[in-house]
C-alpha cells in the first residue's frame, strides 16, 4: 500500500511547529504551481515525490528540497534549523492497476494529523487534494485533469471519487474499520 511518511521530519523538529492551520488561498496558489511540475515528473518516473511547504515571517511560501521516493512511499528530508513547515505535500506516482491512488491514503491523512500539519496530495488522474491535519477531512481543490495526469490512467477504477471525505469516509472507501 502506498503511503507518505515523514519520520525524518519529526526528528528534525516538525513536532515543534504549530498545529495545522486552515487552508490559505496564497498557499493553495503556490501548491498548485508546485504540483503541476511535480505531478508530471512523478507520473513520468513512476515515483512519489514529496516535501514540506514552508512559510517565512513575511508570509511567503516556499518548499523544502524535493525528496524522491519509490512507487509507493516517500520520506521528506529533515527540516533545516529555523524552517517552519505549514504543510506536507506529495504525489501518488503513476497509475497502478488495483491501487486506489485517486484519494489520499489513510496513512497520508493520519501521518499529517500525527505531525500537526495539513497535507496536499497529487494523484495520477491529476486531482489535487487538501488534507486538514487537525480534523482528517480532505477536499479536492481541483478535480481530475487539473494537474498533469498519467496517460495510462484508468478513470474511476474503484468507483466514483467524491469531492470530499472525512477520515471515517476514507476508511469506508478502503473497506477498513477504524
Amino acid at each position: 500500500m502506498r503511503f507518505f511518511t515523514a519520520a525524518l521530519a519529526l526528528a528534525a523538529g516538525i513536532a515543534a511547529t504549530p498545529l495545522a492551520h486552515a487552508q490559505d488561498a496564497r498557499e493553495t496558489e503556490f501548491v498548485r504551481g508546485l504540483m503541476e511540475s511535480m505531478n508530471q515528473l512523478s507520473v513520468r518516473f513512476n515515483r512519489e515525490v514529496c516535501g514540506f511547504i514552508l512559510q517565512d515571517a513575511e508570509g511567503n511560501y516556499t518548499s523544502t528540497k524535493v525528496s524522491w521516493g519509490g512507487e509507493a512511499s516517500c520520506a521528506s528530508l529533515p527540516l533545516e534549523a529555523g524552517q517552519r513547515a505549514v504543510s506536507s505535500w506529495h504525489t501518488h506516482a503513476a497509475w497502478g492497476q488495483g491501487y486506489d491512488g485517486e484519494v489520499p491514503s489513510i496513512q497520508d491523512v493520519e501521518g499529517d494529523m500525527r505531525f500537526g500539519v495539513n497535507g496536499w496530495v497529487g494523484t495520477p488522474g491529476g486531482r489535487l487534494w487538501f488534507v486538514n491535519g487537525t480534523t482528517g477531512d480532505m477536499t479536492q481543490v481541483c478535480g481530475r485533469g487539473c494537474l498533469p495526469e498519467d496517460p495510462n490512467f484508468f478513470p474511476e477504477e474503484h468507483g466514483p471519487v467524491a469531492e470530499s471525505y472525512s477520515l471515517d469516509g476514507l476508511y469506508q472507501r478502503f473497506g477498513r474499520s477504524r
